[in-house]
């Protein structure tokens, strides 16, 4: 445990001197006037970061092979992505979504199919920068209201897209001998409409409350002002490969405008939520994951989940610890470890599940319906 912790310490102090230029290139996934990348700015600077500076290249509702071609025309930004040679430590791609589609076709003018795209990006920040870092931002679905359970079929769009978005991620990869990352926004926002739905998130009683109530009821899908710094408390944790827990609820909009931020309560859900979501993926490339994987992952298996009360934890001999804890971070129980297989009973919410031994630990959320 203890080289863990020294290997973990060095990483941070390490981690702690690198830059972290970023250049956004996508559609409004990122917000108008690129609100996400103001929205990171300020948290940076509330957790003391000052290499944390952006610039981008918007293009709304459409594909990265748009994206390409027509860079000389972009609808925002100060440049287009030829700025990108200059030089940037991190470039954050968003595709169109479904993904499938610029994968397998060329829909609505999209010459370039997603790996084409993503790898002509690739090699032009790299042409800038060797050491850059490449993330595919993973959005959310839309979703379409009239359907008698948009929630499942939403959840469930999502979750088969999944793979899509890690086998472009895999094939740039491979072609460039390289890695490219994912920044896990669409699991994020699932996991927020979870909490919603128990009837955790105070102020908030109906899940569609996080989409902009001016999209067509067929194709909702961006985010509200609100519910956009979820998106940036994502993007935060991946950047710079820590919490954002604690971090400032009161940011900006790039172009500087006024708005009610989340409440502070809102705000802590979202941050605890990105930073699990976030640690948690291996694609995220978060590098305290690769300090995990030093050791073999702990074989723990909970269900059902969700669950309506009733939850059974199947435990490996070696595990010294659970811990489960509410979104705020208050310890609700310490089981005992009495067994290899507990049964618990919760109420309704949304809870983190850590299992400790000697040399690891794992977390895991439960949702209680």
């Amino acid at each position: 445990m203890k080289s863990n912790i020294l290997i973990i310490l060095f990483f941070l102090a390490f981690g702690s001197n690198a830059q972290h230029n970023t250049y956004y290139i996508g559609h409004s996934g990122f917000g108008w006037d690129l609100i996400v990348g103001e929205m990171v700015n300020d948290l940076a600077a509330d957790a003391g970061h000052l290499s944390y500076d952006y610039n981008y290249q918007f293009i709304g509702g459409t594909c990265l092979s748009t994206q390409w071609n027509n860079h000389a025309t972009p609808q925002g930004g100060t440049d287009s992505w030829e700025e990108l040679p200059n030089g940037y430590d991190v470039v954050v791609l968003a595709e169109q979504i479904p993904i499938q589609e610029v994968i397998y076709g060329h829909p609505w003018g999209c010459e370039l199919r997603s790996v084409e795209s993503t790898d002509n990006f690739y090699d032009l920040a790299k042409s800038g920068n060797p050491d850059a870092r490449i993330y595919l931002m993973e959005f959310h679905n839309e979703v379409d209201l009239t359907l008698p359970d948009p929630f499942a079929a939403w959840s469930q769009m999502n979750q088969s897209m999944r793979p899509l978005w890690e086998q472009v991620a895999d094939s740039v990869g491979l072609i460039n001998n390289g890695q490219v990352c994912l920044v896990p926004v669409a699991e994020a926002f699932e996991a927020y409409a979870d909490s919603i739905i128990a009837g955790t998130v105070q102020g908030i009683n109906d899940w569609t409350e996080i989409f902009d109530p001016t999209d067509t009821i067929v194709a909702t899908i961006h985010p509200t002002e609100q519910t956009y710094y979820l998106v940036a408390c994502v993007h935060y944790a991946t950047i710079f490969g820590e919490s954002p827990v604690g971090l400032t609820h009161e940011t900006i909009a790039a172009a500087g405008w006024a708005f009610d931020p989340p409440t502070p309560e809102q705000a802590a859900i979202m941050q605890n939520i990105a930073w699990e979501v976030v640690s948690n993926d291996p694609y995220s490339c978060v590098s305290t994951l690769d300090v995990i994987e030093s050791t073999p992952k702990i074989r723990f298996r909970m269900y059902p989940n969700p669950t309506s009360g009733k939850v059974i934890m199947e435990l490996p001999k070696n595990v010294d610890r659970i811990l489960i804890s509410d979104l705020h971070g208050k310890l609700i129980m310490e089981p005992n470890l009495a067994s290899q297989e507990l049964q618990i009973n919760l109420t309704s919410g949304v809870y983190h599940v850590q299992v400790f031994t000697e040399k690891e630990f794992i977390s895991q959320r439960l949702i209680v319906r």
